[in-house]
């Protein structure tokens, strides 16, 4: 025999024996995992040796479809169903023992990829597993392969595996997983490539897709689209800047700024249309929360004003560094037609004002088109009597046992205290302190940003200390928390209320709770009871008295009280001045 000829039939018989070796090592693999359907498993192994997969990472999704069209022209059409779950079984079964090892966790880690991801091969068995009897597949496959934009897919996967690891309902999870997909659908169909810069017409025609899935309980999960925005935002390695919606947990501001018990979490521009008017407002909204100082309601509120007032020029088709006097004159005329009160009327004139001079400094404009101060109202004080009758809260203190034990506790804090809702709603496990034989609470004071400390009853901080113990809560940790730990939201305790109220009865159902109301309702108390102003003024935490005068419901009572006192005397009557005029004339 011809020497070439020998060297093939000698390379010819390795190749041979190198792939019988290939072959008994990957069944011995797949007889390792001990699955009892010996047909299926057999099946499988004669697929894989036939395309010469000796590797059991090498079995992907698209390796599974493929063996799926095998099946379809090989086998009953009414086993293909079993065999693919042999399948994902044996693969399953490998990725969880090459977990164990640090290769096989580098191999399989959680990491975007331009490929097809199964959720069925997920790393973490416990959330693979609980896709065994999902009946969807299309929400298992997510396809990262597409020709479209690379930030997109990164965006959606991030939110995709936020999905997986977070959310504690596996029903919950799959109308996420398939809104998610609606969404991930919707934004290629309109070649969207960074979900952080969505503008509100495409926004809009998400929302469209999402009422054409059919499925009602779909329209419900819009808030995905917020969800995977707030993580594209939150996870960039700079602060995006140009983003339609910003996210205030990126910017970690100081917590003297900000108020836990409110929901306040974002800020959007998508509002505004107009590409120059946005930008200037985002270069002015990072100044304010960048350079001021300022409590971020405060600084929302403002904002508001401004992109109300921008939203008219755009309907004006008019750019801001255009406006005109004639412009805000427009804006008050509709705001006094709209019946905004006086101080309302001017905290949104003097924002618009500072609003361009922001733009002036910065040269966005020559100089400041108006003056506010020809456009602000005279504000006249007004007494609004708001204290609880005291029938009231006698009867809401006489079923307070009926009431939830949170909502009792938080209820004392108003009715004692005259606290406002949103320290009571931020007090915390170190809140309480006793000196001696008096018992005293220290308030943060979300509206002045700073501390106050105050005394309050024995049995109030006794029955606190009890309930701090009882719900083992630290002294750094809020004493009413939300489902995530943070401080109650004031709306949520506010809804609370009211609906224990509506179901005990209070004034036959009729009395509509309103927590600021105890605090005037302290004030006029202790005023009534010949407490001076100034220790009102301190009690309640204020900087002046003449706000306090304003918490003070009885005083034209008091003050009429007293005329009448004066004046029922003979020396002081009406009758006696006027004889006395009538002397010194002559």
């Amino acid at each position: 025999m011809p020497v070439y000829l020998l060297q093939q039939a000698e390379r010819r018989t390795e190749y041979q024996e190198d792939i019988e070796k290939k072959k008994q090592e990957l069944y011995a693999e797949i007889d390792s995992f001990q699955l009892k359907d010996k047909t299926q498993v057999n099946t499988l192994k004669k697929f894989l040796s036939d395309r010469e997969i000796w590797n059991l990472q090498d079995m992907d999704y698209p390796l599974r479809i493929s063996y799926e069209r095998y099946l379809k022209e090989n086998r009953n059409p009414n086993s293909v169903l079993w065999h693919l779950r042999i399948y994902d079984a044996i693969k399953q079964q490998h990725i969880y023992q090459q977990m164990q090892t640090l290769s096989g966790k580098r191999f399989y880690e959680w990491k975007y990829q331009k490929k097809v991801f199964y959720l069925k091969y997920y790393p973490d068995q416990q959330i693979a597993e609980s896709f065994k009897y999902v009946k969807n597949l299309n929400v298992l496959v997510w396809d990262f392969s597409k020709n479209c934009s690379e930030t997109l897919k990164k965006q959606i996967f991030n939110t995709l595996g936020q999905i997986l690891t977070n959310t504690a309902s596996d029903r919950y999870r799959n109308k996420r997983l398939q809104a998610l997909k609606i969404l991930y659908d919707s934004c290629i169909h309109q070649n969207i490539t960074d979900i952080g810069i969505l503008e509100m017409e495409q926004y809009e025609n998400i929302c469209t897709d999402f009422r054409k899935s059919g499925n009602e309980s779909l329209d419900n999960q819009l808030s995905i689209i917020g969800a995977c925005r707030r993580i594209a935002f939150m996870q960039q390695e700079h602060i995006q800047w140009n983003a339609t919606v910003w996210y205030l947990d990126r910017f970690h501001l100081g917590e003297n700024r900000i108020d836990k018990s409110k929901s306040l979490n974002s800020i959007s521009f998508m509002e505004i249309k107009e590409k120059q008017n946005r930008e200037i407002l985002q270069a002015y909204m990072k100044y304010e929360l960048g350079i001021t100082g300022q409590a971020v309601s405060t600084i929302n509120r403002r904002f508001m004003c401004i992109r109300n007032f921008l939203k008219m020029l755009e309907q004006k088709r008019t750019l801001a560094v255009h406006a005109t006097a004639e412009d805000l004159s427009d804006y008050a005329k509709d705001l006094l037609e709209h019946h905004v009160q006086a101080k309302g009327f001017n905290e949104r004139i003097y924002s618009i004002g500072h609003f361009y001079k922001f733009m002036e400094v910065r040269e966005y404009i020559p100089k400041m088109p108006f003056r506010i101060e020809y456009f602000q109202q005279k504000v006249l004080m007004v007494h609004h009597d708001r204290s609880v009758e005291e029938i009231v809260y006698m009867e809401v203190l006489r079923k307070l046992y009926l009431f939830p034990e949170r909502l009792r506790c938080m209820f004392l804090h108003l009715w004692c205290l005259g606290l406002r809702a949103s320290e009571v709603c931020t007090l915390k496990g170190n809140a309480y302190y006793q000196q001696g034989e008096d018992c005293w609470i220290q308030v943060y004071q979300v509206k002045m940003k700073n501390y106050k400390k105050i005394p309050i009853p024995k049995a109030l901080y006794q029955l606190m200390k009890i309930y701090l113990k009882k719900n083992e809560i630290q002294p750094e940790e809020f004493i009413f928390q939300n489902t995530k730990g943070g401080a109650c939201l004031y709306d949520t305790f506010r809804h609370q209320m009211l609906r224990a109220c509506r179901e005990n009865g209070i004034a036959n159902g009729e009395y509509i709770f309103q927590s600021h109301d105890y605090r005037h309702t302290v004030a006029t108390m202790f005023y009534d009871n010949e407490v001076s102003l100034q220790s009102i003024r301190d009690y309640l935490g204020h900087t002046y008295e003449e706000m306090t005068r304003q918490y003070i419901d009885f005083m034209p009572k008091k003050i009429a009280q007293a005329n009448e006192e004066f004046f029922s005397t003979q020396e002081n009557s009406l009758a006696s001045w006027l004889r006395k005029g009538e002397q010194d004339a002559k």
